[in-house]
């Protein structure tokens, strides 16, 4: 991810932004999580929208939301491919939408958590410094918790399986000039003489421990339910 120093965004390589929307059914709770691609290539122009394959994209998300990796209260709305400029600003008219209309996926797995609870998955590259680490949030975890509170190693390894699956079918659905597809990164605006870094993802960590994003529960009602006065 870029970041922002004293209030004035630095310099970051131009890359597309990829995220994923979505609700929780029946609810007016709302999710989201995305990551990077690459766009620049050396040998050729930068890839636009219109290299973005919005089929294949497309399928690459309801074959992974489809999953039981999520809950059945997790539904995808829409997803959008950005191009973020050197200013790490959208640049063009607006994103490559891609919007559900009411039909988009739903997760495979049954009710087990609140929607504040996610998983944790860390991109990791190789090189040490700006854009090592890169971390996304997956929405309602249909993967069981076992004694120790935590999801299983075995869980955790099918799961880090699947999204690296998901993320190599968002990044063969764009039509890079000279290679195959785009590349999956890490994006920071720290770097030497100003400029910012992108870094290759080598492979994902899956954290086993859930997280909790409590921005994710504000507008569910508690709707707290009154009980009998105790009879002391």
């Amino acid at each position: 991810m870029w970041r922002v120093f004293g209030g004035i965004p630095l310099p970051v390589p131009t890359h597309f932004r990829f995220v994923v929307r979505g609700m929780f059914v029946n609810t007016p709770e709302e999710w989201s999580f995305g990551t990077h691609f690459t766009r620049a290539e050396t040998a050729g122009p930068d890839a636009g929208l219109d290299d973005v394959s919005e089929s294949g994209v497309t399928a690459a998300v309801d074959a992974f939301i489809g999953t039981s990796n999520f809950q059945s209260s997790v539904k995808a709305t829409d997803w959008r491919m950005y191009v973020i400029g050197t200013d790490g600003k959208m640049e063009g008219n607006g994103p490559l939408l891609h919007d559900y209309t009411g039909s988009g996926p739903v997760g495979g797995g049954s009710l087990k958590y609140p929607p504040q609870v996610s998983v944790a998955i860390t991109c990791v590259a190789d090189n040490r410094g700006p854009a090592k680490l890169g971390r996304f949030y997956l929405p309602g975890p249909g993967k069981a918790l076992g004694t120790d509170l935590r999801m299983s190693a075995a869980d955790a390894g099918f799961l880090g399986s699947d999204v690296t699956t998901f993320l190599k079918a968002v990044s063969d659905s764009i039509d890079m000039p000279f290679t195959t597809s785009a590349k999956g990164v890490n994006v920071s605006s720290r770097g030497g003489a100003g400029a910012g870094t992108i870094q290759e993802i080598d492979h994902l960590e899956v954290g086993r421990v859930f997280d909790t994003i409590r921005s994710r529960r504000r507008s569910l009602d508690e709707d707290r339910q009154v009980v009998a006065q105790i009879d002391w």
